[in-house]
């Protein structure tokens, strides 16, 4: 039993590692590229995707949604 669950707990935390790397360079890379927020914005923004990786980006990426409609 602790075989299987070990390897549905490794697998399903490499995944979510993987989905979580790739949502906060994602985050940070907009972040970097968007020209219309000055540089201490964008510091600010960096620090939070450090700091508070799934939520920051996902707030970002709102933030980001809800500035372009």
């Amino acid at each position: 039993m602790y075989l299987i669950t070990s390897a549905i707990g490794g697998t399903f935390g490499l995944i979510f590692l993987i989905l979580w790397a790739l949502l906060s360079l994602y985050s940070l890379v907009g972040v970097l590229g968007n020209g219309n927020i000055n540089a201490g914005t964008k510091i600010l923004w960096i620090v939070i995707i450090i700091v508070v990786p799934i939520l920051g980006s996902l707030i970002y990426l709102f933030w980001r949604s809800v500035k372009e409609i």
